[in-house]
């Protein structure tokens, strides 16, 4: 069965996945996705694959407005990572990190509320040696803006362990940058940090 729908929404956390390392960040979509249609194929009007089909909202277990996708890119890392090396690879910066609010916009003199507030570093982490600190605000990833926590997540997953990332952040109302940050293993930092 075929069926079309719009891309309401990127990098959503809706909250069914459970673990420190979890990761969601979905495509968000109203095209019907009926229960047992969970793999199939998300595609935008070219016939390019942008996601797979994962889950849907539902109180009753039908399709009720929503549903879910697995973004592409995620999919072909772990496919590369599982052929290449038998398991995913997991790459971590080390950070605690929550969503940025008003107040912490304001704390810091962001000049909007977006990014992904530092709630704590792990000693010995990419980010401790890379001279991130609690208070930071991470803005983006090789360039590409990271609004929110699953915006995050979804970046550093595309890594693997050893591989160079820059990163963009606010600390005290003033931009910095840092470049070659080698990402670690994720069982390298303390297990309780959530990127």
């Amino acid at each position: 069965t075929v069926t079309a729908g719009i891309v309401s929404a990127k990098a959503r956390n809706i909250n069914i996945l459970r673990g420190s390392y979890a990761i969601e960040s979905f495509i968000q979509t109203d095209a019907v996705v009926n229960p047992g249609n969970s793999g199939g194929a998300l595609v935008n009007e070219q016939g390019e694959l942008i996601g797979i089909n994962t889950a849907i909202i539902s109180e009753s277990g039908g399709y009720e407005g929503y549903s879910f996708a697995i973004p592409a890119n995620l999919v072909r890392k772990v496919i590369r990572d599982i052929r290449e090396f038998g398991e995913v690879q997991r790459a971590v910066l080390g950070v605690g990190i929550s969503e940025v609010t008003d107040e912490i916009a304001a704390d810091n003199a962001l000049p909007v509320v977006a990014g992904v507030y530092i709630t704590n570093v792990s000693r010995e982490s990419s980010a401790a040696e890379a001279g991130l600190r609690s208070g930071d605000v991470i803005i983006s990833i090789n360039g590409i803006k990271t609004n929110s926590v699953p915006e995050l997540q979804e970046q550093v997953a595309l890594f693997r362990p050893g591989d160079r990332i820059s990163l963009e952040f606010y600390r005290e109302g003033q931009k910095y940058r840092r470049d070659n940050v080698t990402l670690k293993s994720l069982d390298r930092p303390a297990a309780s940090f959530r990127q």
